[in-house]
């Protein structure tokens, strides 16, 4: 929710002037930026290849949840910030206590309520559904206001038969969502000074280094840096990049151990056979 001291009727029309809380993807502009309120955390913007464009994250827990979702192949869109702004809807439903959540107690102007994530994504028949989620840090919930606001919302996204949910930092995989940031920026091959075809062309190379040998990730990516006559490091962004682009598969919920053999960490190889994805295990 916007609540700051100068919440006025001239800032809701610029809100809405701007577009903010509109579109779809690369086009859909958040209700609330980065800019637009202090984080009690490390607020965060960062490129979404889902949404192609910059997604503005308020906390830690959005970030990580975020990734989650960036990572989830049944993901279509994700709206970061979403506000309801047709919350007039489900007035008459709301008690006194909740109505009041709904404007400034200064100005009277209405606040905008805005739920964390609505996620756009595909089911099993590949239908698009739509969810909704309140990202909270754990200890919020203990306070009247947050479950009132969170009450607001429920409702709200009842009426329009969305599933809606409320996610704390207890229900986020940590270990996972960090893998995932570790090896999503190895997508944005640019920033390290390659180009698309020589990072595929090296990632075709390591590939079958990894299929093949029983020596340590750490010793098969040296020796691949020294074979390409490449600078350190070389070699952990290709492998990065092959897990990212999801041509080697590992356990994302374990830390991803560099001293450990492609088979003790279980890595998988994404092979193309008979027209057809498969995978298959490292012996």
């Amino acid at each position: 929710m916007a609540r700051s001291s100068d919440w006025t009727e001239a800032k809701l029309k610029r809100f809405l002037s701007e577009g903010r809380g509109q579109g779809q993807r690369e086009n859909y502009r958040p209700w609330l930026t980065v800019m637009d309120i202090p984080s009690r955390g490390r607020a965060s913007r960062v490129f979404s290849r889902k949404c192609n464009r910059v997604v503005h994250l308020l906390t830690d827990t959005q970030l990580r949840y975020f990734y989650l979702l960036e990572w989830d192949e049944s993901t279509v869109d994700i709206k970061e910030q979403f506000p309801l702004l047709d919350v007039e809807t489900i007035l008459d439903h709301l008690d006194e206590s909740l109505l009041k959540r709904l404007k400034d107690p200064k100005t009277e102007v209405p606040h905008v309520i805005t739920t964390t994530f609505v996620i756009t994504a595909k089911d099993h028949q590949g239908r698009e559904i739509q969810y909704a989620r309140a990202i909270k840090d754990a200890a919020e919930l203990e306070k009247k206001a947050t479950l009132e606001r969170l009450e607001i919302q429920r409702r709200y996204w009842e009426s329009r038969q969305v599933n809606f949910a409320v996610v704390t930092q207890h229900e986020i995989p940590v270990q996972r969502s960090r893998n995932i940031e570790w090896v999503m920026s190895a997508l944005n091959v640019e920033d390290y000074g390659f180009s698309i075809s020589q990072i595929q062309a090296y990632a075709s190379i390591l590939q079958e280094r990894l299929l093949s040998s029983d020596q340590s990730i750490r010793s098969i990516l040296a020796s691949f840096e020294r074979e390409m006559k490449e600078e350190a490091g070389t070699g952990l962004l290709v492998f990065r990049y092959l897990i990212a682009s999801r041509l080697i598969h590992v356990n994302m919920d374990e830390e991803i151990q560099l001293s450990a053999t492609p088979k003790e960490i279980g890595l998988k190889i994404a092979l193309l056979q008979g027209g057809k994805m498969g995978i298959e295990a490292v012996r």
